[in-house]
This record gives C-alpha cells, sequence and structure tokens, in this order.
C-alpha cells in the first residue's frame, strides 16, 4: 500500500512540472502562436515585445516562449519594462514571465521610444567604445531611469560601455552580460542631468555664502 501511494505521489509530481503549457512563436507580430507541453526545465512562460536598435536599423521581435525562472529578468506575473541605451545601440523590451498554463497568450506593448529628459555620457560608436575613447550625450529614452558605465571583454580586451540603462537591470548579472558582453564591471548611477543640477545647486550655494 505505502509502494503504492509512493508511486501515485511521485506520478503527481512529475506529471505537475512537466504538465505546463504555453504560447510559442517567435516573428514581427505572433498572430498564429501555438500552445505546446512545456520540457520539465521550464517551470515559466514567457512573452516578450522587443525593439532593437543598431545605428539606422530598427528591428522588432515579439516572442512567446517556455523558460527557466533563471531566464526572467522581471518579477513573475509583473508586465516590465527594461531598456539599455549605449548611444549607437539601444535594446529595449517589455517582458512577462508568469507560471499558469498559456498564461502568456497575450502580446505585450512596443516598449516606450519617447525621451524621458535624462542624460547620461555614452559613446558615438562602437569603435570609440572599443577605444576606449567615448565623450559623447547620450537623451535616455523610456524606462531608462539610471546612467551606466565599466567595462565589458571582448577578444581579451576592455571595451568601454557607457549610456542609459533601467535601473531594475543593475543588479542581474546575467542580463548585463546577455545585452552588453562578458565579463561586465557594470556600475549603475543616477541620471546624468540630475547630477548636473545637483552640481551647479551646490555651486549656487557656495557663490550665495561668499557674496553673503
Amino acid at each position: 500500500m505505502k509502494l503504492l501511494l509512493t508511486a501515485c505521489l511521485t506520478w503527481a509530481v512529475l506529471y505537475t512540472a512537466e504538465s505546463l503549457r504555453c504560447h510559442v512563436c517567435t516573428d514581427a507580430t505572433c498572430f498564429n502562436s501555438t500552445s505546446q507541453d512545456c520540457p520539465a526545465t521550464s517551470t515559466v512562460c514567457k512573452t516578450v515585445t522587443s525593439v532593437i536598435f543598431t545605428g539606422t536599423s530598427v528591428s522588432g521581435t515579439i516572442n512567446k516562449t517556455c523558460s527557466s525562472l533563471l531566464s526572467c529578468a522581471t518579477p513573475l506575473g509583473i508586465e516590465t519594462e527594461w531598456s539599455v541605451n549605449r548611444g549607437f545601440a539601444r535594446e529595449s523590451h517589455t517582458q512577462l514571465c508568469c507560471v499558469t498554463d498559456n498564461c502568456n497568450i497575450q502580446t505585450l506593448a512596443i516598449p516606450n521610444p519617447a525621451p524621458n529628459g535624462k542624460q547620461c555620457p555614452g559613446c558615438a560608436s562602437s569603435a570609440d567604445s572599443l577605444a576606449g575613447t567615448c565623450n559623447a550625450t547620450v537623451s535616455c529614452m523610456g524606462a531608462e531611469d539610471s546612467c551606466f558605465s565599466g567595462n565589458t571583454t571582448s577578444n581579451s580586451k576592455d571595451v568601454l560601455q557607457l549610456g542609459c540603462i533601467s535601473r531594475n537591470l543593475c543588479s542581474n548579472l546575467a542580463a548585463i552580460e546577455s545585452l552588453l558582453g562578458s565579463n561586465p564591471r557594470i556600475t549603475c548611477g543616477a541620471p546624468w542631468s540630475a547630477k548636473i543640477s545637483a552640481a551647479l545647486l551646490a555651486f549656487a550655494l557656495t557663490a550665495y555664502k561668499a557674496l553673503v
């Protein structure tokens, strides 16, 4: 009897782990997504709407898939926008990860492309990034609420990385590595425009005290 009960419980656990169903597709519209059984290693459904800018080229993709929890850079069940903007290249995503059958059927909105008034130091080109000679200014867009700076590694050489980032990515090393490159040593900070305003305020207060 105990053996039968143990077998039933084991089967139930395995069945539950393997029974998640998600919508699956990858193209510009995902009008024809299909519901599929996920493998045991996939415990969440994911839907992502992505826009990638490289120079003058713009591409948009919708991706619905079975996924692992580790691959989700956003909280479960919460539609979240995240973005990295290096000036010469920008990658932005609206993403939802969820844990019930076919919960990723919806197609999310395109990430906000509007400038948000913040600015950060950045690179004018990938060549400047590789050479470490970046001196441009990047206008932040959408969810990009912080500046970032640091280095990644490419062909055993350090590559300078500067620009705007959404702060919800700053503590996600795996996501930053997939977006910027291997071995990231990235620090996030306040928007540059805010830093400039603070510096001007401090200067004004010092000048005022000197005058009076």
